[in-house]
């Protein structure tokens, strides 16, 4: 069975948000990682992408809550 350092767990919630005028429709996102509970927003899907390309490099420097 995989230790908690081995994996991670992210809730990743997508939206659209009409702003008006006549234009499209945009995409809005929420990343949440699961075992420290931090969360990201973002203002389009472009922006998801490009965090979760981060992520995969930088998933080592997440660190867990401190214990109360």
């Amino acid at each position: 069975m995989p230790t908690p350092s081995d994996y991670a767990s992210f809730l990743l919630r997508l939206w659209r948000e009409d702003p008006g005028c006549g234009a499209p429709q945009e995409w809005h996102g929420e990343i949440e990682h699961i075992q420290t509970g931090q969360h990201w927003t973002f203002r389009s899907l472009n922006e998801v992408l490009a965090f979760l390309c981060r992520l995969e490099e930088d998933l080592g420097a997440l660190e867990p809550p401190p214990v109360a």
